[in-house]
């Protein structure tokens, strides 16, 4: 019975788009300039978050410094 069930229940559908790294909402855009036209940003560390909120927080987190300028 539970084969049967499996069978008939439909599979959800994949959503398109990238996750952002903090909290992991997604981003319906794919490529770069794509995803900074959605609005996301990026850290060429990490990858993409979905604001600069997320960006600030994760780097807090994770103590990630600032690039140094020569």
């Amino acid at each position: 019975m539970l084969g049967f069930l499996r069978r008939k229940v439909q599979p959800p559908a994949e959503a398109e788009g990238t996750t952002c790294h903090w909290c992991r909402t997604l981003i319906p855009a794919k490529g770069d300039e794509a995803l900074f036209l959605a609005g996301a940003v990026l850290d060429p560390l990490v990858g993409w978050f979905c604001s600069k909120k997320c960006a600030r927080q994760y780097g807090l987190r994770f103590r990630l410094q600032p690039a140094r300028r020569n």
